[in-house]
């Protein structure tokens, strides 16, 4: 399998990441800015089967990406697997003990001179059908919340909602937790260097900034923020420098009224009394703060309201928030597998 991240949108290597994955039928996977790199539909691309591949492939490529908490720093690759990476830093290779490393800096004629070595397409239909099984699987169980009706709204629905109202051309920053893990699984973006998040890091906050960023560099793309709540309460203030620059971006936060990540691993680890310290929050009306700096906002609280809140937000040519209530006490699989700690 190979697992390319935001590298392969810094070196423009797209084309030849598509191109080396049709000429071989390995299954891609992708990360970061590399997100959109192949079509939604292409039938080499997969999405909700990476923890199943990386468990069971006997050869992984990461291509651009470090090897971060996305990666269990190494520990979701199944053991004797060999491993190739591709990267621009040699600083970050060979990172977990005695594995096989091949390496090679990256650029676009790294992809292009493997692709020229292979002769022949290589045999792994089964696998490949074996992990489209597991795909689709994942999705029927996921689709009860990407259609949920339920209040408050599941993440999983605000995710679907966002992702059928994103343009072809839109530029989307993921910025949150929990609430933004479980969303951002049901979008996606078209196209390579469109996506934007905290990175490796997990940096949360970055969702203004950036947006200020991209707004400068492409006046006229859309740009779309999911934050979680706390995340916005970083930076959300910094949606003043939208307001003054006359820069309509739309922001959407999925307000459950709690730091979920932390919240579960407390809950789980000293019980509903110690549990909740410092990790829930008020369910304050954020969109009004935004209304405060100049801007367009509006409260959702039920999932048909979704949408139409959305395209008035677009209608309205104004930096915007939209603040919908998401139910506080759902997790998605990382957070509740503790993943994300080890």
């Amino acid at each position: 399998m190979i697992l390319a991240g935001t590298q392969i949108w810094h070196c423009r290597a797209a084309a030849q990441l598509g191109e080396f994955a049709k000429k071989t039928g390995i299954p891609v996977y992708l990360n970061g800015a590399a997100r959109g790199s192949l079509p939604p539909d292409s039938e080499h691309l997969f999405a909700r089967s990476r923890r199943t591949a990386l468990s069971k492939a006997d050869v992984v490529m990461i291509v651009g990406t470090p090897f971060d908490f996305r990666l269990g720093y190494g520990n979701r690759i199944a053991q004797g697997a060999k491993i190739i990476q591709i990267d621009l830093d040699y600083a970050e290779l060979c990172h977990t003990g005695t594995w096989m490393f091949q390496s090679a800096p990256m650029r676009v004629s790294a992809l292009e001179d493997l692709a020229s070595a292979v002769r022949g397409r290589l045999r792994c239909s089964d696998w490949c059908m074996e992990l489209r099984d597991e795909e689709n699987k994942a999705l029927e169980k996921d689709m009860p919340f990407l259609l949920s009706n339920e209040v408050p709204i599941h993440p999983m629905r605000l995710g679907r909602e966002i992702n059928e109202f994103l343009e072809d051309d839109s530029i989307f920053i993921a910025d949150g937790g929990d609430v933004v893990t479980m969303s951002a699984n049901a979008i996606r973006t078209r196209k390579p260097g469109k996506w934007l998040d905290p990175g490796p890091l997990g940096t949360l906050g970055v969702g203004t900034p950036f947006a200020i960023a991209a707004k400068t560099a492409f006046p006229d793309t859309e740009v779309t923020i999911l934050f979680g709540d706390g995340a916005f309460g970083c930076t959300g203030m910094d949606f003043d420098t939208l307001v003054r620059f006359d820069m309509p971006v739309i922001g959407i936060v999925g307000n459950n009224a709690a730091w979920n990540q932390v919240r579960f691993a407390q809950l789980l680890k000293y019980g509903p009394e110690k549990g909740r310290v410092a990790n829930e929050l008020s369910p304050l009306r954020y969109d009004r703060l935004i209304e405060v700096m100049g801007g367009y906002g509006e409260n959702v609280t039920e999932p048909s309201q979704i949408r139409p809140a959305l395209d008035r937000a677009r209608a309205s040519g104004k930096p915007a928030c939209i603040n919908v209530m998401v139910a506080r006490d759902v997790f998605s699989s990382s957070t509740k597998s503790m993943s994300i700690y080890s």
